[in-house]
């Protein structure tokens, strides 16, 4: 007759994971995590918004394509903004919001195992054939935090509005043909 084998000392958090899937992480590590899930949602709509207006597309233009060819292809195309301080404006905006999608990207796609030091680390393979080794992120929950805090200031409401503001009505774009 088999027995069911039972691991020794397997706990589950307050929402019913047991510790032997992923270790036992602070609370903090998920809260974080999910609020940059989250909010990096958020910036993706943005970017998107704004490179439908900048190129004057209806809003159900683009929807397939990924944050990062979002903001390349929104990059090429600040030559619409007549203004030098929109173009730089803009320029910046989105040189930010890159940064804070490959962050989100890394936070999203990696296996996130309990490190006993209070550090986190987080891995994942390549997406390209043939990858000898695992993309690594190694850090803290404070730079968990920071990176939080990062996306939360690109996202504030008034910078985000002068973002938006750029393209909205097509006040600000040059409308000539390219």
């Amino acid at each position: 007759m088999e027995e069911d084998f039972v691991f020794p000392h397997v706990t589950s958090d307050q929402f019913g994971i047991p510790s032997n899937i992923m270790g036992q992480h602070d609370e903090d590590f998920f809260s974080i995590l999910g609020r940059i899930v989250a909010l990096a949602a958020t910036l993706e709509y943005k970017i998107l918004v704004f490179y439908q207006y900048i190129v004057g597309r209806r809003q159900d233009a683009f929807t397939e394509l990924t944050v990062g060819q979002l903001i390349a292809r929104a990059q090429k195309n600040l030559h619409r903004l007549t203004a030098p301080e929109d173009r730089k404006l803009a320029e910046q905006f989105l040189l930010e919001a890159k940064a804070v999608a490959q962050k989100r990207n890394a936070y999203v796609h990696n296996l996130w195992p309990a490190q006993s030091s209070g550090r986190t680390f987080g891995w994942r393979m390549p997406p390209t054939k043939n990858a000898k080794e695992a993309i690594t992120t190694e850090g803290t929950l404070d730079e968990m935090h920071d990176d939080l805090g990062r996306l939360v200031a690109l996202l504030e409401v008034n910078r985000l509005n002068r973002f938006l503001g750029l393209v909205s009505g097509d006040q600000h774009l040059n409308t000539q043909n390219d």
